[in-house]
């Protein structure tokens, strides 16, 4: 099962004290979904492993509440943008993806780590069962995926990963030739040094495509 406790977390950039709920245990118990959301027993954690501060609106996972120094532009983005929404009503501490992606994106985040954030964001709304928001995050995430693909961040193995995912990305949007496209560069991937895994999956995402393997 997965244990939530509640953490109290101090704000790097202003300072703000705020409870959230920390994720300290969980499990893969669960089905494996196409674009590689593992389902655990229980309580899904995958909204708690984002964290906004209730007062400025910083947002991050675990480990971005460490004490870090930033540019006077990025306090600046936060002050004008964020801030003002989360100021506008009350905020809950956790699963703002899109907070924790603007964030990272402003320090300089690669596209491909945006790309997972936005997918994790995806995963967060599906546990909740709000396709919309689960659409929107998909959108972003294939956005950003590609844009690492084609600047060369994916090497090696990752490269059909990556391509697989966004062949699925693109299925779940609705766009199966696009899907197609990036499925079938996974097995081309895959040939040129990769596990076959993927190029097993991607066929058959091809031929019979599934949410849940």
């Amino acid at each position: 099962m997965t244990t939530l406790q509640p953490f109290t977390f101090t704000c790097p950039l202003c300072g703000n004290m705020f409870e959230t709920a920390l994720v300290t245990s969980s499990n893969s118990f669960g089905p494996l979904h196409s674009d590689f959301y593992r389902e655990a027993s229980g309580t899904q954690p995958v909204c708690y492993f984002a964290h906004s501060c209730t007062s400025c609106g910083f947002s991050g996972f675990d480990g971005d509440f460490q004490p870090q120094q930033f540019s006077e532009e990025f306090r600046k983005k936060v002050a004008e943008i964020i801030t003002p929404e989360i100021k506008a009503r009350k905020i809950e501490p956790n699963g703002h993806y899109y907070l924790v992606a603007l964030c990272a994106e402003w320090q300089g985040a690669t596209p491909l780590a945006l790309g997972r954030i936005y997918q994790m964001g995806a995963w967060c709304h599906r546990t909740k069962n709000e396709p919309d928001k689960e659409q929107f995050f998909l959108a972003r995430a294939a956005e950003f995926f590609e844009r690492g693909i084609k600047a060369g961040e994916a090497q090696g193995e990752n490269k059909a990963v990556y391509m697989y995912i966004l062949g699925d990305l693109y299925r779940r949007l609705g766009s199966p030739e696009s899907a197609g496209e990036w499925y079938r560069k996974a097995v081309e991937a895959v040939k040129a040094g990769g596990d076959p895994k993927i190029a097993e999956m991607a066929e058959r995402q091809i031929k019979d495509p599934k949410d849940i393997l």
